[in-house]
């Protein structure tokens, strides 16, 4: 059966939109959008709807009500809820992904149909719809979290599922579940969004780089604890630096074989290639990176002092030392740097805390 599968962030710091903007398509496939807005709220329409008959049934009111006064009750609720998220949103863009697809869907007795749509219940499995689109969504986040410095965190306001049967119905399928700072903002320029476009296109070519994306969702996730998006954070950042040195150990190295004797340099190069294969240690790769991505030496001077300072703590955590959660930095700078086809788009610590 065909499922629409909607979600909603609002976008702390970062990138931001003028309260008069019109919405800006980021990215679009066959299958998915994603769409940077003020004002989500035509968008996320169908799952507002979803969402109030599904609080509507937590309080009991779903089979006391003919049609009419139902319809009016569910109305309600879903001004309700389009009031609570706009409190939640205040002056942030909101990005939304909007995603269809196929899915095996046991309809059971509807438990109630009305003109617009029919409710039922554990029809689909949310979670699964979830999964398909966490690579295209982790990869957008962090393709706008690039755009800006800091980079930006996001809110989750909305998400949801419905089903679409052969007439065209909705069918919103009731699962009941429990869940359990200051920043700045730019105004997004045409420029920014095709460099997001861009960005998130090259990001999903690349397929290294799944755990970096996840790895960067979680630290951006405005929800988590300071320790956890640190650490994330930082994990994303050591698998970068080990997959770039993978692509960039050739290209720094390089030089060496430049001069006379090439064939003899090129030996010996490889020599040291052999030796040190598995003996670099994680500075050491970043310094070969660094001095690729960024060729100014003032800026690969400053990313490198910084990332020692980052590393120390990162050690001082893990060796039981003590430390002020608060104090954790979990924004940076960011830089962004393309070379050639590579999808490493970021800088060495763009992707850090």
């Amino acid at each position: 059966m065909r499922y629409s599968y909607l979600a909603a962030w609002s976008v702390v710091g970062g990138v931001s939109l003028r309260e008069d903007s019109q919405p800006i398509e980021l990215h679009r496939s066959e299958n998915c959008r994603f769409v940077l807005t003020r004002d989500p709220d035509s968008l996320l329409a169908n799952i507002d709807q979803g969402y109030a008959v599904g609080r509507l049934m937590l309080k009991a009111m779903v089979g006391q009500r003919d049609e009419a006064d139902f319809m009016t009750a569910v109305k309600s609720e879903i001004e309700k809820i389009k009031s609570e998220r706009k409190k939640k949103i205040g002056n942030k863009a909101v990005m939304i992904v909007e995603a269809q697809g196929e899915i095996d869907a046991t309809l059971s007795e509807p438990s109630r149909e009305l003109e617009n749509f029919i409710v039922t219940f554990d029809a689909v499995d949310k979670r699964v719809v979830q999964q398909v689109h966490r690579s295209e969504i982790e990869a957008m986040k962090l393709a706008v979290a690039l755009e800006s410095e800091p980079p930006c965190r996001f809110a989750i306001l909305s998400e949801g599922t419905y089903l679409i049967n052969e007439a065209g119905k909705i069918i919103h399928s009731i699962s009941f579940s429990a869940t359990g700072e200051m920043s700045t903002s730019s105004d997004l320029c045409t420029e920014g969004a095709e460099r997001i476009s861009a960005r998130y296109a090259m990001l999903k070519k690349a397929n290294d780089l799944d755990s970096v994306q996840r790895l960067f969702s979680q630290m951006a996730d405005y929800a988590s604890d300071r320790l956890k998006a640190f650490l994330s954070g930082w994990a994303a950042l050591e698998i970068l630096i080990a997959k770039s040195f993978k692509s960039y150990e050739q290209v720094f190295l390089s030089p060496l074989t430049s001069a006379g004797q090439t064939p003899l340099r090129e030996r010996f190069l490889g020599r040291i290639r052999s030796v040190m294969k598995d003996k670099y240690r994680l500075k050491d790769k970043f310094i070969a990176v660094a001095a690729i991505l960024l060729p100014d030496d003032n800026a690969v001077q400053e990313d490198y002092k910084k990332f020692c300072q980052l590393k120390e703590l990162r050690d001082s955590i893990f060796h039981g030392d003590e430390f002020s959660e608060k104090n954790l930095p979990v924004h940076g700078r960011c830089r962004s740097k393309t070379l050639g086809t590579s999808a490493t788009t970021c800088s060495i610590t763009a992707i850090t805390c």
